[in-house]
């Protein structure tokens, strides 16, 4: 029988805890931190495993709705031309076969947007670059927010 990725994973933070972690020296403090990072990162994953598929999904939504809303407001000479299609491109590729791969690409393009705006934007967009992104990105907050308050990070 093939352990599930649950098994596997309490399997790994069962060696770090009981066997790993009390057999490092006191003076490894250092050591011993990162051990009970890992272990924490681990019981982490175990607990939203289930969810990451779904969660990613969502990011690359919110990914390509702010990416939209950038291509529908901004507007500038040259730079800003090869950066608004290079976002466009980033998001006519988000089919949700490499959500991750996507989701970075569509990231990228905006960072080149941000960019290409201090060289040639159009007056005012700056300030409607920033105000779209801050809009976006404070909903995408309070979702990462709620996605790791089981877990104590933050009290909401």
């Amino acid at each position: 029988m093939i352990p599930t990725v649950d098994e596997r994973i309490a399997s790994i933070v069962r060696s770090l805890s009981e066997v790993i972690l009390p057999h490092l020296p006191p003076e490894a403090s250092l050591a011993q931190e990162q051990v009970q990072l890992a272990i924490g990162h681990l019981q982490i994953l175990r607990g939203q495993i289930d969810h990451i598929p779904a969660y990613e999904h969502e990011e690359l939504t919110d990914a390509v709705a702010i990416a939209t809303a950038l291509l529908s407001s901004i507007t500038g000479g040259s730079a800003m031309a090869l950066a608004l299609d290079a976002l466009r491109a980033s998001i006519g590729g988000a089919d949700g076969g490499d959500v991750r791969g996507q989701v970075r690409a569509i990231h990228q393009a905006i960072e080149q947007l941000v960019q290409a705006v201090a060289i040639d934007g159009a007056s005012g967009a700056n300030a409607m670059l920033t105000t779209t992104i801050l809009e976006h990105e404070r909903a995408r907050v309070a979702k990462d927010r709620k996605w790791f308050l089981p877990f104590g990070f933050d009290t909401m």
